[in-house]
This record gives structure tokens, C-alpha cells and sequence, in this order.
């Protein structure tokens, strides 16, 4: 169960109330721009369809434009000057760099996020030396937390989890953006949702969630140690991750999935159910369910022994 109002996604915030408006007063707060906007219920991709709004979005590229026209969802877009004559019937505001007033405000409304006291269930053994975030965590019952553990806000630890010596558990993952005033971290306000059963290995960084997707664990998953688990990768049960795997952002898993020791896993990818990721791996494309992946641009393990076999008959010139 989740205690307290979050916002939806990286992008979009809930329609709870005025106060998650995005308003004129929101830009000035965020990079001291005064917009005339009328409220946006939240911010969007550019290429996200909604059926709902009006939401804010940007576009530095004339290639986005006719998604946007297209995209009833969208009600307000920042624009540089250059693409004025791309815009035409839109409802656009010109500002120098649209992608650092967007993210900006990505910022302030991820600071300013509604978070309540953190919780901690019955019966949990949690070490002295383990820092515990005094807002925005629930732990549930039976949950053990060994030492120099680091739980930030926006994360919910189910029964019976561990999680090991050295960990860190919802931080802000890999996100800058390049713009005209330097590089601009971006701040992350989805939640990390660690399932029961679950055990986090020594010290596993574990990135709470981003751009639309909370993070997730799926109940009784494993991990091993050194394990980089990035924003927005969702496992579902009973997946066992070896030492020192890298999943990138994004990532889908299935059910009662292998993933090796040292195995890198590229971002968006979808790892299917039952499906194993060998030692060493480098996976740069969807494994299908009971697929194998290995190699350093990996295959299927199926085909490649066939094309294997099949060159092994060719005969010799």
C-alpha cells in the first residue's frame, strides 16, 4: 500500500487538486521565467499519447511537431524562436532553451513532491549504522536491513524482504540533460516498490523510478552483490540477478528469469519469462521467453548453435 501522494510518473502529475497545476507561479518558482500559461494538469513527453489534459510539453526539432499537432492531450508546448513558422494553430510559448525550462520544472515539482513520515512495520531488524530516509518510506513487517544500508525517499519495502550490507535503495539514477546553461541533472519522483521476499545483495545500488515507470522488484527476486539496478526496470518474480549485472533504465522482465554474473543489459529491452542471460553477456535486443542471450552481442542461443551447425556443413573450398 502506498501512504501518501505521489505523482504519477517523471513527467506527469496527478490530478489531485489546484496545487498540482502547472501555473505560470510553478515556472517562476522552477527557473524564474514568467510564462502566461493557463494550468496544465502536468508534464509530458512530446510522443506521449494521452487521452487526457491539457499537459505542457517541449520541442527542439521540427521532426516532433506533427506528434504534438496530433496529440489531444497536449495543450501547451515551449518552443524556440526557430520553429515558429512549424507551429502554426498551436499553442505554443517561446522561450531560449525550452528543454532547460522543461526540466526545471521537472525539478521543482519533483522536490516539492507530497511525501509523509516514513513507516516501519512489526518485527524488522534494522542495523544502527543504516540511514533510513525520515520521509517518503514504507517498510513492511519482517523486513531486515543490515549495516550501512542507505534507504532515500519514495520507496516501499514488502514482508520478509533483506536487503544487505552496503546497500543503496532509492537513488536518482543516471539522468542529465545538455543545455544552453550546462548540464542539468534531473531529479527523479517515481517510487521504488520492492515486492516480498525480496533480497537486495551487499552493496546493490537500486534507482527509484523515472520517466512514467516506477522501479520495481518482483516478490521473492534475488540479488546478488554489486548488482546496478537502474530507474524504471521492472522485474517480475522469482528472478534471480548474479553479481555485478547491469540493467539499464527502462528494462522489462519477466517471471523466473537468470540473469549471469557481469551480464549487461541494454535499456527499453524486454527480457522474457523463464528466460536466461549467460555470464558476461552484452544484451542489445529483446530475449524471448525461455530465450538464452550470450556472447557479447548477443543472440539467441537456439539459433546460433543452428547457424553454427549449418556453416560446419559447408564444405571446405
Amino acid at each position: 500500500m502506498v501512504y501518501w501522494s505521489r505523482v504519477r510518473s517523471h513527467f506527469e502529475l496527478s490530478k489531485t487538486g489546484d496545487e498540482n497545476m502547472i501555473t505560470s507561479r510553478t515556472v517562476v518558482d522552477a527557473c524564474g521565467i514568467d510564462l502566461e500559461i493557463d494550468n496544465c494538469v502536468g508534464l509530458a513527453n512530446a510522443d506521449q499519447e494521452l487521452a487526457d489534459g491539457p499537459y505542457m510539453t517541449f520541442c527542439e526539432s521540427p521532426r516532433f511537431i506533427e506528434k504534438i499537432r496530433g496529440n489531444p492531450g497536449i495543450g501547451l508546448t515551449l518552443i524556440p524562436e526557430s520553429l515558429l513558422p512549424e507551429v502554426y494553430g498551436m499553442n505554443v510559448r517561446v522561450v531560449d532553451d525550452p528543454k532547460w525550462v522543461f526540466f526545471s520544472i521537472v525539478n521543482h515539482l519533483a522536490r516539492i513532491k507530497p511525501r509523509q513520515p516514513s513507516r516501519i512495520g512489526e518485527r524488522c531488524s534494522i542495523h544502527p549504522s543504516a540511514h533510513i530516509s525520515e520521509v517518503g518510506v514504507v517498510i513492511g513487517d519482517e523486513v531486515t536491513i543490515e549495516p550501512n544500508v542507505t534507504v532515500l525517499s519514495d520507496v516501499i519495502i514488502g514482508r520478509g524482504s533483506i536487503i544487505r550490507a552496503g546497500a543503496v535503495v532509492g537513488v536518482n539514477g543516471f539522468e542529465h540533460k545538455r543545455t544552453s546553461k550546462g548540464i542539468l541533472s534531473v531529479e527523479h519522483d517515481g517510487d521504488l516498490i520492492v515486492e516480498g521476499g525480496v533480497e537486495i545483495g551487499p552493496n546493490n545500488t537500486i534507482v527509484k523510478g523515472f520517466s512514467y515507470r516506477d522501479t520495481r522488484l518482483g516478490e521473492d527476486s534475488k540479488l546478488d552483490g554489486l548488482v546496478h539496478y537502474a530507474h524504471g526496470v521492472q522485474c517480475g518474480p522469482r528472478c534471480l540477478i548474479a553479481g555485478a549485472a547491469m540493467i539499464s533504465g527502462h528494462v522489462t522482465i519477466g517471471a523466473d528469469v537468470w540473469i549471469g554474473p557481469n551480464a549487461s543489459i541494454s535499456n527499453r529491452l524486454r527480457i522474457g519469462d523463464g528466460a536466461s542471460i549467460a555470464l558476461g553477456a552484452t544484451v542489445t535486443r529483446d530475449v524471448p521467453a525461455h530465450g538464452n542471450a550470450v556472447g557479447t552481442a548477443t543472440v539467441d542461443q537456439r539459433r546460433w548453435s543452428m547457424a553454427k551447425s549449418l556453416m560446419q556443413d559447408v564444405p571446405s573450398a
